[in-house]
C-alpha cells in the first residue's frame, strides 16, 4: 500500500511540475512578446520618422533656382554642390543629388569625394523612371557606387510640361542599425519581396524568406537592386513554413513578432529568444516539484507518525504533539517563502507592463515631435541660404512656417506638462453647474462662429462635487470645445449640456448632433496623442487630459454615439458628502 501511495504521489507531483513549466512558458511568453511588440512600435515611428525628416529634401532642391539653370546649362559650379551639401549634411542623410534627363549626375552633395556620383549614369534605377513617368519615386537598393544599401526618394523637376532631371536623396538607416546592434536584439526588415534589407545582424543580410518568382528576380537584377550579393534563402524552420509564430534558426529557437509599415511595404520582424523563457519556466517547475515533494515527504512523514502514534502509550502524546507544531512551523516557513516570490514575481510582471507603456508612450511623444523638429531645422537652412541671397520675402516665408512649427511643438509641450501635473490646492466643494455656466460664456464667441445653438437643462439644485474647481473647468472646456469643432459644416447645429444627481453621483452629459464617432476608434478616444482632426488642429491631449481629471476626483466619463446622430459625452463624478446627506433625507421625507 505505501508503495502504491508513494507511485502516486510521485506521478502526481510531476504532473503538477510539468503543468507549471506549461503555464509558465506561456506567460513568459507572452510578456516576452508583449515587450517585443512595443519595441516594434518604437522602431516603426522612428523608421517613419527617418523617411520624414528627408522626404521633402528633392521638394527643396526643385524649389532652388539654381537647379533649372544647371539642368539648361548641362553643367555645374561649386556653389550647386556646396549648396546640396550643406542641406544634406543638416538632414543627416547619406546623399542628396540631381541627375538630367538621360539620368547623369550633374550635381551632388559627395561632389568632393572619392565616391562621387557626379558623373554617373542612374538611368537604370527604379527611382529615376518613376520620377521621370509620374513625378516622384521611391527605391531601396545597395548603392553601385558606393556599395551600401539605402532608401532612395526622387522626384522630377519640370520645365513647363515636360520634365528635364531629378532630384534624388538616399537615406542609409545607420543610427537605427547602430541602435539595434547595442541593444543587442536580433531585429530584421523585409521589402515586398521578402527579401532581408535591414538587419542588427549582419549574416541574414539579403537573404529571403519566401521564393521569388524568375521573372520578379529578372527584374531586380536588370536594376541591378542588389549589385554584388546573391539573394538566398535564409535557413529557418517552422510548423506552417512561414516566418512567424515560433522558428528555429541557427539551432535557436526564437518568437518571431512583426509588424507592417504603411506607404512604404516593409515589414519588422523581431525576433524574441526563447531560450531565456525556456530556463525561467524550468525553474518554475523545479521549484514546484519542490515544494510538492517537500509537502508529500511531510504528509508521508506524518501519516507514519500517526500510525506510530497510535500504538504508543497515551505517556508518549504530548512528544507526539511537540513533533507535529515542529512540522506546522516549516511548512508555515516554506509558505511564506512561496508567498514571497509570488510578491516578487508579481512586482516583475508589473514593472514589465510599465514598460511595455513606457514604450508606447515614448513611441507616439517620438512620433509627434521629430516631425516638427526635423522640418524646423531644414525651413532654418533654407532660411539662412535665402538670407544669404538676399531673398528676403522667400526667407520671410521661411521663418513663418518655422514659427508655425515652434508654436505646435509649445502646444504639445504645454499640453504635456498639463497632463503631468497633480493640483496643488486642497480638495474643496464644487458646484458643477457653476462651472458648466463659466465654461459656456467663455467659450460663446466659438458657439457664434460655429453658429451652434446651446441648450441648457440643468439640475435645480447645487450640483456639489469634491475637488479643484479649476480642474473641473478644464474638463467641461475641453469636453465643449470637441462638441463645438464636431459640429463644424452642420446645419442647424445643437449641443445640449444636461446636469442631473443620482443618489451618490453627479451626471453631466454633453451631447451634438455633429458628425459622430467611427466605432473602431471610440475605444481609443482617451488615450493620448490619439485624435481625429488634422495636422495642426489637435494633438489628442484634450480627451485624455479630460480622462485624467475625472479619475482624479474618483469619478468616470465614457462617449457614445446617439442614435439620432452625432455624440454624447457622460461624466460621473461622486457626489460631495453634504449632498449625499440632503438626498436621502428628501427621499425619507418623500
Amino acid at each position: 500500500m505505501r508503495a502504491v501511495y508513494s507511485l502516486f504521489l510521485t506521478l502526481l507531483i510531476g504532473g503538477l511540475s510539468f503543468a507549471t513549466y506549461q503555464f509558465a512558458f506561456q506567460r513568459l511568453e507572452n510578456d516576452a512578446l508583449a515587450t517585443s511588440a512595443a519595441r516594434l512600435s518604437l522602431y516603426q515611428a522612428t523608421l517613419r520618422s527617418t523617411l520624414a525628416r528627408v522626404a521633402h529634401l528633392p521638394r527643396v532642391v526643385v524649389l532652388h533656382p539654381h537647379t533649372s539653370e544647371t539642368l539648361q546649362r548641362g553643367t555645374t559650379d561649386t556653389s550647386f554642390n556646396e549648396y546640396l551639401k550643406a542641406v544634406n549634411d543638416k538632414a543627416n542623410s547619406a546623399a542628396l543629388y540631381v541627375l538630367d534627363e538621360g539620368g547623369t549626375t550633374l550635381a551632388a552633395s559627395n561632389f568632393d569625394n572619392e565616391e562621387s556620383f557626379v558623373g554617373n549614369n542612374y538611368r537604370f534605377r527604379k527611382y529615376y523612371s518613376d520620377a521621370i513617368k509620374s513625378g516622384t519615386g521611391d527605391f531601396f537598393a545597395v548603392g553601385v557606387t558606393t556599395g551600401r544599401p539605402g532608401y532612395f526618394l526622387s522626384e522630377a523637376i519640370y520645365q513647363g510640361n515636360e520634365p528635364i532631371g531629378v532630384a534624388v536623396v538616399k537615406v542609409e538607416f545607420r543610427e537605427l542599425l547602430r541602435d539595434w546592434k547595442d541593444a543587442g536584439e536580433d531585429v530584421l526588415i523585409t521589402n515586398r519581396d521578402g527579401v532581408i534589407v535591414l538587419a542588427s545582424n549582419a549574416d541574414k543580410l539579403y537573404k529571403t524568406l519566401g521564393e521569388i518568382p524568375p521573372e520578379r528576380m529578372a527584374e531586380m537584377k536588370e536594376s541591378r537592386k542588389f549589385a554584388g550579393y546573391e539573394l538566398e534563402p535564409l535557413a529557418f524552420g517552422s510548423k506552417n513554413g512561414a516566418f512567424s509564430g515560433r522558428v528555429s534558426v541557427d539551432g535557436r529557437e526564437f518568437s518571431v513578432s512583426t509588424v507592417n509599415t504603411a506607404g512604404i511595404g516593409w515589414q519588422l520582424h523581431y525576433l524574441t529568444p526563447l531560450e531565456p523563457v525556456h530556463n525561467s519556466a524550468l525553474g518554475f517547475a523545479a521549484m514546484t516539484f519542490l515544494l510538492c515533494g517537500l509537502a508529500g515527504f511531510g504528509l508521508l512523514y506524518a501519516r507514519t507518525k500517526t500510525q506510530q502514534t497510535r500504538l504508543k502509550i497515551i505517556a508518549v502524546e504530548a512528544e507526539r504533539v511537540r513533533e507535529v507544531n515542529v512540522q506546522l512551523e516549516k511548512e508555515i516557513a516554506d509558505r511564506k517563502r512561496t508567498e514571497e516570490r509570488l510578491r516578487d514575481t508579481q512586482a516583475e510582471l508589473i514593472q514589465s507592463s510599465r514598460l511595455a507603456a513606457l514604450g508606447k508612450m515614448s513611441a507616439a511623444i517620438v512620433h509627434e515631435v521629430n516631425q516638427p523638429v526635423s522640418a524646423i531645422r531644414t525651413f532654418t537652412s533654407s532660411g539662412l541660404l535665402l538670407l544669404g541671397n538676399r531673398r528676403v520675402n522667400d526667407a520671410k516665408q521661411v521663418f513663418s512656417q518655422i514659427r508655425n512649427m515652434t508654436e505646435r511643438l509649445g502646444a504639445i509641450t504645454s499640453d504635456l506638462l498639463v497632463f503631468s501635473r497633480k493640483p496643488v490646492s486642497r480638495p474643496e466643494p464644487v458646484d458643477m453647474n457653476d462651472c458648466i455656466l463659466t465654461m459656456v460664456k467663455e467659450r460663446s464667441g466659438d458657439l457664434e462662429a460655429a453658429d451652434s445653438e446651446m441648450t441648457l437643462d440643468l439640475w435645480k439644485k447645487p450640483l456639489m462635487v469634491t475637488g479643484s474647481e479649476h480642474r473641473f473647468q478644464q474638463l467641461i472646456g475641453n469636453l465643449l470645445q470637441n462638441a463645438i469643432q464636431a459640429c463644424e459644416g452642420v446645419d442647424e447645429a445643437n449641443i445640449s449640456i444636461t446636469t442631473i444627481a443620482d443618489p451618490t453621483s453627479a451626471v453631466i452629459m454633453i451631447a451634438d448632433n455633429g458628425c459622430g464617432i467611427a466605432e473602431d476608434i471610440i475605444n481609443q478616444l482617451f488615450d493620448p496623442f490619439f485624435t481625429t482632426k488634422g495636422i495642426g488642429k489637435g494633438v489628442g491631449l484634450g480627451l485624455a487630459l479630460s480622462y485624467a481629471i475625472a479619475d482624479e476626483a474618483g469619478g468616470r466619463i465614457r462617449c457614445e454615439n446617439r442614435s439620432g446622430g452625432g455624440a454624447r459625452f457622460i461624466v460621473e463624478l461622486p457626489l460631495s458628502s453634504e449632498t449625499v446627506r440632503d438626498l436621502r433625507g428628501q427621499e425619507t421625507d418623500g
